[in-house]
């Protein structure tokens, strides 16, 4: 199914299409949603799990160990943190290894259960050029060949947001969150929201 640009510069990817294409494209296991085997009682209170606003995605594909199960070296896990940073700001929660209690699997959810993706996203998961069943989920020329995540810009720790424009700020934090560490992108975003702001 292919999708139109929105108004906001993002593909508008309803839940159930997305937990589609990643199981049938990409071969990961969904589950949490009525769509996907129905929702256990295991999650927090007014989860969006309970809404049918999330999904639970975990990467089997070649066993569930932590090593090189035949991608290239890049075992489940690393496959899963590069999911999780693929999918950064595409939603509320966006939620993997290294979060607590999200150490083998990746948790997204979201208000109304759209995911508002980026043309590099959209690309990447929709446009057929990612590797299918073999893909490691790194947005590089060869999805299916690792590259380290650090190569990945992000803003030095010093960066003074007093002297860039919106667009600038816009565009650095889209590189932080796209990095993968959620903290960093939340500190820094308060400081560029304080920049703009003159707070």
């Amino acid at each position: 199914m292919a999708y139109t640009i929105q108004d906001d510069g993002r593909y508008h990817i309803p839940i159930v299409d997305l937990g589609n294409r990643l199981q049938n494209n990409f071969g990961l296991t969904i589950r949490e949603h009525s769509a996907f085997g129905g929702t256990s009682p295991v999650h927090a209170g007014n989860s969006h799990h309970d809404y049918d606003e999330a999904l639970d995605i975990t990467d089997w594909r070649g066993g569930s160990g932590n090593g090189a199960e035949g991608f290239n070296g890049v075992g489940y896990v690393e496959r899963t943190k590069n999911l999780t940073n693929l999918l950064q700001g595409s939603g509320h929660e966006i939620l993997g290894p290294g979060t607590p209690g999200h150490d083998t699997h990746l948790h997204i959810g979201n208000h109304g259960g759209i995911f508002k993706l980026d043309q590099n996203q959209y690309d990447y998961l929709f446009g057929g050029n990612s590797g299918g069943k073999n893909s490691t989920f790194l947005m590089n020329a060869d999805p299916s060949t690792p590259s380290p995540i650090a190569d990945q810009t992000v803003a030095p720790a010093s960066t003074d947001y007093s002297q860039m424009s919106g667009a600038q700020m816009n565009a650095q934090y889209d590189k932080l969150r796209m990095a993968g560490d959620v903290f960093k992108a939340e500190d820094e975003g308060m400081k560029m929201h304080k920049a703009h702001f003159k707070k």
